[in-house]
């Protein structure tokens, strides 16, 4: 089945967000949507698959014209879309999720278990996709909800999936499966629209990039003939030659340290862990994802108790039994998933930057608001926020003003140790070149950062030092500018190489 958009435009309160789009997907074909964040990407998919109405242009099947109204319209063309969150029903198992709306029936109008069974799991066998049916949605691994809604797909005689960026919450292991599905559904003929930020993956499994830019398209390239730098350039208009701040990096021993942990461990992600953090540096976190370094950031922020170990501020022994406690001892905490850990989806950019410090600057319980709007504007102009004004749901900001956002938060609290977990996770090249200005901005003021990310480059780049996780230890540390991808990767295999300083 061929897809096309021709001539497609959407606007939103006068704001022309899809400009005459013109581009094709070919069956068969793995293909990259890609673009700076607010580029039109997603409302672009949101109109194949019938979530918006264009208000200029068609979309066309085979050559025909075709009208997709809903998404059942989109389903009943063949046409799937996997979005970036998770649309299960948490109480319902994944076989009751698969065939929810359209379950063979009964005599009496139930549903045929066994009928709705055999079909899911004939489908399943086709495609080889291996996930349990009995399981409830709300137990699943962020992996196998993604593969649940791929299979969900599967069962619409689908001949065009579309997944919007599938690998964000997916360790290395996982998203190797997901490739794997992805080129099989490829070999029978099916369609893949494939959005990510994540360009490597972008050169891995897509045939062809097409990028659009502030709702306009630039262009499609066969990814064979390209390489990132050309893709970038497309993105950004510009070229990005120094993506990272230049750091001076500084390992003066006398440096105080500012936190420590000594023998930390929670009894089950990770294991006697101590380590040093000075005051004004930024101590990188890498490792292959899985080998405890998600909970162990969360137990410094007082998340996940510690069954072990003992953590010091300044010298003093400190317990860190909530957040609450991390908060009043100075941390700070960036989580990866920031629409459930970070933001009030559906409350205003306003109220998600004051949510912390209501008591602190509102005494009685009383919200001073000319302070509060004065407050929430300087700190939108210091981090750059792109929004349409404060009372804007924060939902609708990008990944890039979202993650501003939460950082936005924290800064009236005067921390003196943040802890970013994939502090760009989700977002748009030229959005991390402005986060990465304001964590070396944040360092210069004194700030201490703990950072744990699963980008390699921002790995060695931004941190000062770097620790290698290693199931649930830390196997090994270097000196940011002498580490090299290879001794990291060596490392995070458990076979750590090459000279590094004691811990």
């Amino acid at each position: 089945m061929l897809l096309e958009v021709k001539d497609i435009t959407k606007r939103f309160y006068g704001v022309t967000v899809l400009d005459k789009v013109n581009m094709q997907f070919n069956p068969g074909e793995v293909h990259a949507l890609v673009g700076e964040n607010g580029a039109g990407k997603s409302t672009l998919i949101k109109i194949i698959g019938g979530t918006y109405h264009a208000d200029g242009g068609s979309v066309l099947i085979d050559g025909q014209k075709v009208e997709i109204n809903t998404a059942l319209d989109a389903s009943s063309l063949g046409i799937s879309i996997v979005y970036q969150e998770y649309n299960l029903v948490k109480n319902m198992t994944v076989l009751e999720n698969v065939m929810l709306g359209k379950e063979p029936k009964g005599r009496f109008g139930s549903m045929d278990l066994k009928k709705t069974r055999e079909h899911v799991e004939d489908v399943a066998c086709k495609d080889h996709i291996t996930v349990d049916l009995d399981k409830y949605a709300g137990d699943l691994s962020s992996a196998e909800a993604k593969i649940a809604e791929i299979l969900r797909a599967c069962t619409n005689d689908m001949k065009f999936l579309v997944l919007d960026e599938p690998t964000a919450a997916l360790d290395d292991d996982d998203v190797s499966s997901l490739f794997t599905l992805i080129k099989k559904l490829k070999a029978r003929g099916v369609g893949i629209i494939y959005i990510s930020h994540r360009l490597e993956e972008i050169f891995e499994i897509c045939d062809k990039a097409s990028v659009l830019k502030d709702g306009k398209y630039v262009g499609t390239w066969e990814t064979s003939e390209i390489d990132r730098d050309f893709l970038v350039t497309a993105m950004v208009g510009r070229e990005i030659t120094d993506v990272f701040p230049i750091r001076k990096r500084d390992h003066d021993d006398r440096k105080p340290v500012i936190f420590s942990a000594r023998g930390i461990s929670d009894g089950i992600h990770f294991h006697d862990i101590s380590f040093d953090l000075k005051k004004g540096e930024i101590l990188g976190i890498g490792g292959m994802s899985g080998h405890g370094q998600r909970e162990m950031i969360r137990s410094l922020f007082g998340v996940i108790p510690l069954s072990s170990g003992s953590l010091f501020m300044e010298g003093e022994e400190i317990r860190m039994k909530s957040p609450a406690d991390a908060i009043k001892h100075g941390l700070a905490f960036l989580s990866d998933d920031r629409r459930s850990e970070g933001l009030a989806q559906e409350q205003s950019v306003a109220r998600n930057i004051t949510y912390p410090t209501l008591k602190r600057y509102n005494p009685f319980g009383i919200i001073r608001k000319k302070k509060e709007r004065d407050r929430v504007t300087d700190l939108i102009e210091k981090l750059n926020i792109k929004l349409a004004s404060q009372t804007q749901n924060v939902q609708n900001l990008s990944g890039g003003n979202q993650q501003r956002v939460v950082l936005a938060k924290w800064l009236p609290l005067n921390p003196s140790i943040m802890l970013f977990h994939e502090p760009t996770l989700g977002v748009d090249v030229g959005a991390k070149v402005e986060i990465y200005e304001i964590l070396d901005a944040l360092v210069s003021q004194g700030i201490s950062i703990i950072m744990v990310t699963s980008d390699m480059l921002e790995l060695l780049h931004m941190s000062d030092r770097i620790c290698v996780f290693y199931e649930g230890e830390i196997i090994a540390e270097y000196r940011g500018e002498t580490a090299t991808e290879e001794l990291i990767m060596s490392a995070a295999s458990g076979k750590p190489a090459g000279q590094g300083v004691s811990l």
